[in-house]
């Protein structure tokens, strides 16, 4: 094998090894995307749900179209809407 042939499949090694080095770095990184956007949820759950001061349904649908769009909006408010119109319901 000549030194050029050599110094190619170096370069390719050293080219897989940095790329599973960030495939690892972008894993970790999701992962903590991941946790803090759960204990937001947690955190929004718990103010649609707090018995206390809960979120009124016109508040949380005012909010959700401030930031969110299309397909996301839509998961926002199905269920949390439909959630408050059977209390409603059951209230009457």
């Amino acid at each position: 094998m000549g030194k050029l042939e050599e110094l190619i499949k170096q370069e390719q090694q050293l080219k897989h090894r940095i790329q599973l080095e960030k495939n690892k770095l972008n894993a970790v990184a999701r992962k903590r995307r991941d946790g803090k956007l759960i204990a937001w949820g947690i955190v929004i759950e718990t103010m649609l749900n707090d018995p206390e001061e809960p979120m009124a349904p016109e508040q949380w649908a005012n909010q959700c179209k401030r930031f969110l769009k299309d397909k996301t909006l839509n998961r926002a408010l199905v269920d949390e809407l439909e959630r408050f119109k059977m209390e409603e319901i059951q209230q009457e």
